[in-house]
């Protein structure tokens, strides 16, 4: 009687941590399914934001060739501006050459920006 209140006993410890094993690999599947769940969510927002960073590259490239076009027409400017006599073009002279002084600053700016991205590894 005695031996079998032992295997009785034995089989009832057996069975609650079977139980318990049981609900911790529930949970665990729980856990796991929303880990996956939040990854395929960061993996979308991923590939969203790399097709922006993408698009938006390539709009400042686009800025880029119009400050560089903004550039060379200014030294024309100032080309044309040389021939005419200095007193009346010394104002012109002045603003032209702020004006490609900004150009310049901004693309500099603007081609940073594009660097940042390509060091992402994202290419434009």
């Amino acid at each position: 009687m005695r031996l079998f209140v032992r295997e009785e006993a034995l089989l009832s410890r057996a069975d609650a941590k079977v139980k318990e094993l049981q609900k911790s690999i529930d949970l665990l599947k729980a856990e796991s399914a929303k880990l996956e769940n939040q990854a395929i969510q960061a993996e979308g927002e991923m590939i969203r934001g790399r097709t922006k960073l993408r698009q938006a590259g390539k709009q400042i490239r686009s800025v880029i060739q119009s400050a560089y076009k903004i550039e060379r027409q200014a030294t024309g400017l100032q080309d044309v501006l040389k021939e005419l006599p200095r007193r009346e073009v010394a104002l012109f002279r002045s603003q032209v050459s702020n004006l490609a002084s900004e150009a310049k600053k901004e693309r500099n700016v603007l081609t940073k920006e594009v660097t940042k991205i390509s060091n992402y590894g994202i290419s434009i």
